[in-house]
């Protein structure tokens, strides 16, 4: 996977007292690789900008070795969406007046369930990018499935609240009219990507 490894100046391996070596780090990245992607993919819609989001994400790492394996995937999840949303910025902004006037039918508390998050996984993401404008994916991937609280979300976003929570509600009203269409796992789909 060459194209997966960064242009930066390789981190020599540091197997001290419990920390991860930068191959533990890397190794996170390469088995998180499609879901990494797939989240990128959802808040950019373009490929290109998906993997470079993954790369930066994984390069990033490599300066923040950490002890508990778990922890390195939550952050490398949310290390490749802060990269991700930060490369669709200013799409964000311009769809933000779009939510101004929208209303919330969903609680603060509301966040996909485990099956619910697994349900858009087994949909093109081509699907998913076709139906919902960036704004609403990135609230789809950060507080729906990240599970992000509605202030986290805006901070992230730089967009108020009640933007977020508009459109997630769009989100989740496209989610549950069209996911359940697509509960079962596509088994021909063996990479997110297309």
């Amino acid at each position: 996977m060459k194209w997966f490894h960064s242009t930066e100046r390789k981190q020599p391996d540091q197997p001290k007292g419990g920390l991860a070596s930068s191959h533990e780090v890397q190794s996170a990245f390469a088995e998180q690789r499609n879901y990494l992607y797939w989240i990128a993919l959802l808040i950019t819609e373009d490929h290109a900008l998906a993997d470079l989001a993954v790369v930066n994400a994984s390069a990033l790492s490599a300066n923040y070795i950490g002890v508990f394996r778990d922890w390195l995937i939550r952050w490398a999840t949310y290390a490749t969406v802060g990269a991700a949303v930060r490369e669709v910025r200013d799409l964000i902004s311009a769809l933000a007046s779009h939510y101004v006037d929208s209303s919330s039918e969903h609680s603060d508390d509301e966040v996909l369930s485990d099956d619910q998050i697994m349900s858009p996984r087994n949909v093109d993401p081509r699907e998913i990018i076709a139906a919902l404008d960036p704004l609403a994916r990135c609230a789809l991937v950060v507080r729906g499935i990240q599970h992000a609280s509605l202030a986290d979300c805006a901070l992230l976003l730089d967009v108020s609240r009640g933007i977020v929570a508009g459109a997630f509600s769009h989100a989740l009203r496209w989610n549950g009219e069209h996911i359940g269409a697509h509960a079962a796992p596509n088994e021909d789909q063996i990479d997110c990507r297309v």
